[in-house]
Parts: C-alpha cells; sequence; structure tokens
C-alpha cells in the first residue's frame, strides 16, 4: 500500500503542509477541482500505484497525492 498515515497537532500542521509540497504532495482538493476523480485516485493508492499521504490534523482528514504520478496516470487515462 502506498498510504501513508500522519497524525499532527494543530501547530505543526501549516510547517507539514509546506513540506508536502516541496516533496511534490497536493491537496486532494486540488485535484477534485481539477476534474480528477478522487475514488480511482484513492484506490491507485490502495493498489500501490499511487502515492498518498493522509494527514490527521486534530479531528481534520486531508488527503495530499504525488503530483506527477497523478498527472502521469491522467495521461495514460488512467483518471478522469
Amino acid at each position: 500500500m502506498a498510504i501513508w498515515q500522519v497524525h499532527l497537532d494543530t501547530r505543526e500542521a501549516e510547517q507539514h503542509r509546506k513540506w508536502l509540497k516541496r516533496r511534490g504532495f497536493i491537496s486532494a482538493n486540488y485535484f477534485s477541482s481539477n476534474g480528477f476523480s478522487l475514488a480511482k485516485m484513492r484506490q491507485m493508492a490502495k493498489d500501490g500505484k499511487l502515492h498518498a499521504i493522509q494527514c490527521t490534523f486534530g479531528s481534520s482528514v486531508r488527503w495530499y497525492y504525488m503530483e506527477s504520478q497523478a498527472e502521469l496516470a491522467r495521461i495514460k487515462g488512467e483518471l478522469s
């Protein structure tokens, strides 16, 4: 499985988001607003085809996916 789970308190959240962005991970909200299927992305992550990070900030859960892999999967027609 290519899903990492991270539990953070709210003080670390902003610093961790910056770290994720530098590493090439983009929020699921970005992908959703640009026409990507989040259900397919999550399934691809479970199958080990796409790197994903599930961040828990207090009671909030946010997903981040590796941008380069998601774009390549979309070009191949695996995501729509």
